[in-house]
């Protein structure tokens, strides 16, 4: 089984995003679809690989071998997402991900981070809070679906750096 120390980190290209786009349905689908049934209808596969495009250039992706098993991508002084195949969870791809997206925000001159986290996903939290995270507040966002925007509640984490 492979683990972390066989994970290359790298910036992602316009070849990648059928890859990054599977990462990102499988790993939300996972994640979140017990929490937002009625959200995840709305977000198929082709949802993603569309809107996977316009996050390239904040984007890093996480790869063993040539597979891209991971990924994360930040926009200002915010983590937007840091998604890792099912297959992969607990396997040690997570944490160097996201220490690397941390490292680019950080390196932009960022002081203090922060990501939202649904509220509910348990698991989520507890990575992050592992990681030096904290929930700043509880607030109203929303997500995107084929239909348009939906509501959903979320955990604003922030981390100093």
């Amino acid at each position: 089984m492979s683990t972390a120390n066989d994970i290359t980190i790298r910036r992602a290209g316009a070849g990648d995003i059928p890859a990054l786009a599977r990462v990102w349905h499988d790993a939300w689908h996972a994640g979140h679809a017990h929490l937002d049934p009625e959200i995840a209808v709305g977000r198929p596969f082709p949802f993603f690989e569309q809107r996977m495009g316009s996050t390239l250039e904040r984007c890093i992706a996480a790869l063993v071998g040539d597979e891209i098993v991971g990924f994360a991508g930040w926009e200002g002084d915010g983590i937007g997402q840091v998604f890792v195949l099912p297959a992969w969870h607990g396997r040690g791809v997570a944490a160097p991900l996201l220490k690397a997206a941390e490292d680019v925000l950080r390196a932009d001159g960022h002081v203090r981070i922060w990501l939202q986290c649904r509220v509910g996903n348990d698991r989520a939290r507890a990575f992050y809070e592992k990681h030096g995270w904290s929930i700043a507040a509880v607030v109203d966002a929303d997500i995107g679906t084929v239909a348009g925007r939906e509501p959903i509640l979320v955990w604003r984490m922030e981390k100093a750096l």
